[in-house]
């Protein structure tokens, strides 16, 4: 067993920010032999798809039925100085501190500590930040388990239970083009785009759905229930490109969107706020909504694993909460095969900016709860 000070939840994720992960170009191998030090008394392996951002599992005990940790390595990007963590106010600012090392902190941590008989592994893996194909995608390909727990920073009593859906698409804005000095640049694209930007921004803002059915269903098994973003549905006209030089009315503007909506918003729905008469669309990618009730999992399954971590929670005083997130993770990989997968880690704020932190006393809470979640699994046995 690692020195108690090796993994304390706040000196290791302290020590985890200050390994370089950032994303491009997300190399985890510094991450993995600082894993595998901490680690060498038990079982490990390599998953590596990709030369330079190995996945590490690591094999705590065996037994059924089979529970995997898992969070991921990399962090999105940020200037150097954010690779020296910072203590203010009782929270641990720095990139990474709360997605995800933070998390990675806290399930190292309480499978250290877990005296549960019980089938135990962790996995940290790659590329979660553009994907996570060739992280989890690619690990849980060869690393199955029965339940599966991913590391996010919802908060201690809170569960990430459902996900939405995102559309990546390029929508093309055509207008008339002229000289400056004799045609209306209110006719031209950017003109065009940038009022289609404004109304398409509102009009998929203000949707909101029903999902009435959903609160009740959690309600029912004891979870408050929270929609996680802005609004249910979002629109961010994330890249624009367009016009041919400065004295010439731009012919067309392309902007690059990120669509995403809750589950409760139908596709037609969305159709209707983005179309315009003036616009071309190319849709790029489609990604799914993932969670109980929504994309295949045996329910009852999924049910009795909420259960588990409901009563883990309320252990430590706190009213559970099951979250739909706007953002999306790695609990796809594995749903897409049937296993029941939920997300839990220690609450931070500022995700992906430059005021990045992670709520140092939750880094101890969320190990005890885990520690409870790992004795309940026994029951599946």
């Amino acid at each position: 067993m690692p020195s108690a000070n090796l993994t304390d939840p706040l000196k290791l994720t302290q020590e985890l920010i200050k390994i370089d992960s950032r994303n491009p170009p997300g190399y985890t191998t510094a991450v993995v032999e600082f894993l595998e030090n901490i680690f060498s008394e038990y079982k490990t392996r390599i998953v590596e798809k990709v030369e330079g951002k190995p996945n590490l599992i690591v094999e705590i005990q065996r037994g059924e039925p089979e529970f995997m940790l898992t969070t991921h390595m990399d962090t999105v990007p940020s200037h150097d100085a954010l690779l020296n963590p910072v203590i203010v106010d009782g929270k641990l600012y720095g990139r990474g501190s709360c997605d995800a090392k933070g998390c990675m902190a806290v399930y190292i941590h309480a499978a250290l500590n877990s005296k549960a008989d019980v089938g135990l592994k962790l996995a940290f893996t790659c590329d979660e930040e553009v994907g996570g194909i060739n992280g989890l995608g690619y690990v849980f390909e060869k690393e199955r388990a029965d339940f599966v727990l991913v590391g996010e920073p919802f908060g201690a009593d809170r569960v990430g239970a459902l996900q939405a859906s995102v559309v990546s698409a390029d929508i093309t804005i055509k207008g008339e083009s002229g000289h400056t000095a004799s045609k209306d640049s209110r006719k031209g694209a950017i003109y065009r785009a940038s009022e289609y930007i404004i109304e398409t921004t509102k009009k998929i803002s203000s949707l909101k759905g029903d999902y009435a059915n959903f609160e009740s269903f959690f309600k029912g098994l004891g979870f408050e229930f929270e929609v996680r973003g802005i609004s249910h549905a979002i629109f961010n006209p994330a890249v624009i490109k367009g016009g041919v030089k400065r004295n010439v009315v731009a012919p067309e503007c392309t902007i690059s969107a990120d669509i995403r909506f809750a589950p409760w918003i139908g596709r037609d729905e969305i159709r209707d706020a983005i179309y315009s008469e003036h616009a071309e669309f190319r849709i790029n990618g489609v990604l799914q909504p993932f969670g109980i009730l929504i994309d295949g999992t045996n329910t009852e399954k999924d049910i009795e694993f909420l259960k588990i971590l409901r009563d883990s929670i309320k252990d430590f005083g706190m009213r559970p909460v099951a979250v739909c997130s706007l953002g999306v993770g790695d609990t796809r990989h594995v749903r897409k095969y049937g296993v029941p997968a939920f997300y839990y880690g220690p609450r931070g704020y500022g995700l992906h900016s430059d005021n990045e932190c992670v709520v140092i006393e939750e880094l101890y809470t969320c190990s005890k709860v885990i520690e409870r979640i790992i004795e309940r699994i026994q029951i599946f046995s």
